[in-house]
């Protein structure tokens, strides 16, 4: 789960809450809250506390349903890292079935052949 800038600044605001008076409570300088409203996202760690800080609930930050697991959720971030590794995985393993391709009938097929049997 995570908190969006645009979220956190508007349910600030609601509870009538300055940066400076977020920024005490959780310990963290103003320009810590002002850079998290602007673009960068609070670290996980730091959910909990806001919405305590904040006086209202971790779904109201994060827009999470509460029937949602927070288990169930991964930042957007770690998807598009999985999915560029799977690409690169991907593109590897073509690369090397490719090259296999350019040796079939050769002495090194039965080579590979007998590598991938043995694991």
């Amino acid at each position: 789960m995570q908190i969006k800038g645009e979220v956190l600044r508007s349910v600030r605001k609601e509870q009538n809450m300055s940066q400076e008076e977020l920024a005490l409570e959780l310990k963290v300088t103003i320009s810590t809250v002002s850079n998290w409203e602007r673009q960068d996202v609070p670290d996980g760690r730091y959910i909990k506390p806001i919405a305590d800080a904040l006086d209202v609930s971790v779904h109201k930050l994060t827009r999470v349903p509460p029937n949602v697991s927070s288990i169930d959720m991964k930042p957007i971030d770690t998807y598009e890292k999985e999915n560029i590794l799977l690409e690169r995985l991907m593109e590897s393993f073509e690369e090397f079935v490719k090259d296999k391709e350019k040796n079939i009938g050769s002495e090194k097929q039965e080579l590979w052949d007998e590598e991938w049997r043995n694991g």
